[in-house]
C-alpha cells in the first residue's frame, strides 16, 4: 500500500507537469457538477484525463439499511452500463467489488490505495470475475481507491481504472489524484446539501429561508446576490458582519475584510478552474464579544440556470455560535460515540463556551475540562472547536 500525508498531497502544479489552465480547468468541471447532478459524467471524463485513466466510478452510499447506492460514471463506464454487456456485468459480477468498496471505508480519507492493497496479487485480481470481464470488454486494469470523506453519516468513495496494459498505478496518477481530491470531496458534500434541499422543498430559494444557519451566494466581485433570512438577521445586527449598501459583505476589521474578500474571489476562481480553494474558514470577531461568526467560504458553479443564469462565485455559510438551538447535537453525538460527559462538553463548544467556561458549568477542573474539549476533538477527527461547529453543521444540516 502506498501510504501519503496530508502534505504530501499538496503538490505544486509544477511538479506535476501540468500547464495551470489544463492543471485547473478540471475544477471547472468539479465545481460545475456540486449543484448540477448531470455534470458529473463530465467532471468524472475530465479528472480521468488529468491522471490517465482509463474509467472513473464514483460511489455515494447511506450506512442504512436498503438504503441504495447512488454510483457516478464517467463516459466509457456510462457507455458500458447501457449496453447489454453492462446489464450482464451487473447482474453477474457487479457485486463481487463489494468487498473492495467496504476495505475503502476503513482506509484513511485521501489516501489512494492500489487495489492489491485489499490482500490479493495482481494476478490473482485479474482471474477474479470483474476484473477479467471488464478487462476484455473495456481494456481496464489497474485499480485505485479512495475514501473521500470521514463523517460516519455517509461513505464516499472513487475507483479509478487504468489500461489494462499497465502494470501499476504510475506515481503521476497518484500525485494528480491526490491534487483533486479535496475539491471532489467538496463538490460531493455540496451536492448533497443542494439535492437534500431540492429533495424536501419545491424551490432550492425558498428552501434556503428554512436553514439555520446564514447561507449567502456572492459572485467574484464579492457582490452578493442571494442571501437567506439567517444570513440577512446576521448581517442586520452589526456585529462584526454587514451588508454594505453596494451588496458586498464588510467586516468590521479591516484586516478580515480582506481576507473574506480573498477568500470569495479565489473560491470563484476555482468554480472558473483558475485556482485550487475548496474552502475557507474564518472566525470572525465580533464587538459584543460574543462568540465568533464562523464563516466557510466554498466555490459555486452554476451553469444551467439553476440559479438563475450561468454562475461562477462562492457559497457563503455564516455560523452564529450563540443561536444553536436548530443545531442537532444530540444525533451528531450518537453517530460519533460520545460519551454522555463527552456529549455534555460537545454541546458546550457549540455554544461557543470556553475551555474555563465548560469547566466551570460542570464544576470540573480546567484541565479535566480541557481533556475533555480534546476527547471530543479527536473522536470526532476536528483540528479546532471552529472545525468541530461546522462539521456539525455539515453532517446534520439545521434544517426547520
Amino acid at each position: 500500500m502506498i501510504h501519503l500525508d496530508q502534505e504530501d498531497c499538496q503538490i505544486e502544479l509544477l511538479n506535476l507537469n501540468m500547464k495551470t489552465s489544463d492543471g485547473f480547468s478540471v475544477l471547472s468541471h468539479v465545481y460545475d457538477a456540486a449543484v448540477n447532478l448531470g455534470g458529473w459524467r463530465r467532471a468524472l471524463d475530465a479528472v480521468a484525463e488529468t491522471v490517465d485513466a482509463k474509467a472513473i466510478s464514483l460511489l455515494i452510499r447511506r450506512p442504512e439499511p436498503n438504503a441504495k447506492d447512488l454510483q457516478m460514471l464517467d463516459s466509457t463506464y456510462l457507455r458500458f452500463s447501457r449496453s447489454p454487456w453492462g446489464a450482464y456485468y451487473g447482474l453477474r459480477y457487479s457485486s463481487l467489488q463489494n468487498p473492495d468498496w467496504d476495505f475503502l471505508s476503513q482506509q484513511p480519507t485521501h489516501r489512494p490505495t492500489p487495489d492489491i492493497a485489499i490482500g490479493c496479487s495482481a494476478e490473482e485480481l485479474d482471474r477474479r470475475g470483474d476484473y477479467a470481464f471488464l478487462r476484455k470488454k473495456l481494456g481496464v486494469g489497474r485499480r485505485l481507491g479512495v475514501r473521500l470523506n470521514s463523517d460516519k453519516v455517509w461513505f464516499d468513495a472513487m475507483s479509478i481504472a487504468f489500461d489494462a496494459n499497465v502494470s501499476s498505478v504510475p506515481q503521476l496518477a497518484i500525485d494528480r489524484t491526490c491534487f483533486l481530491l479535496p475539491h471532489l470531496t467538496k463538490a460531493v458534500e455540496l451536492g448533497r446539501t443542494f439535492a437534500q434541499l431540492k429533495s424536501r422543498y419545491a424551490a432550492a430559494l425558498t428552501a434556503l429561508d428554512r436553514v439555520k444557519v446564514g447561507l449567502a451566494i456572492a459572485l467574484p466581485s464579492g457582490a452578493v446576490i442571494i442571501a437567506n433570512e439567517e444570513a440577512r438577521r446576521i448581517t442586520r445586527l452589526k456585529d462584526g458582519l454587514t451588508l454594505h449598501p453596494n451588496g458586498h459583505l464588510c467586516c468590521d476589521h479591516a484586516e478580515q475584510s480582506a481576507e473574506l474578500d480573498q477568500a470569495i474571489v479565489r473560491a470563484a476562481g476555482t468554480a472558473r478552474g483558475q485556482d485550487r480553494v475548496n474552502e475557507w474558514l474564518i472566525a470572525l470577531r465580533r464587538p459584543s464579544q460574543s462568540s465568533p461568526f464562523l464563516v466557510d467560504v466554498s466555490p459555486l458553479k452554476d451553469s444551467t440556470s439553476e440559479l438563475d443564469g450561468p454562475l461562477e462565485g462562492a457559497l457563503v455559510t455564516i455560523i452564529d455560535p450563540e443561536r444553536v438551538q436548530h443545531v442537532r447535537v444530540d444525533r451528531f453525538v450518537t453517530l460519533y460515540g460520545l460519551t454522555e460527559a463527552e456529549a455534555d462538553v460537545c454541546k458546550l463548544i457549540v455554544q461557543g463556551k470556553s475551555v474555563n467556561e465548560v469547566a466551570e458549568i460542570r464544576n470540573t477542573s480546567p484541565v479535566t475540562a480541557k481533556n475533555q474539549v480534546n476527547a471530543v476533538l479527536g473522536k470526532t477527527n476536528a483540528g479546532s472547536r471552529s472545525q468541530l461547529i461546522r462539521m456539525i453543521v455539515r453532517v446534520i444540516p439545521p434544517i426547520e
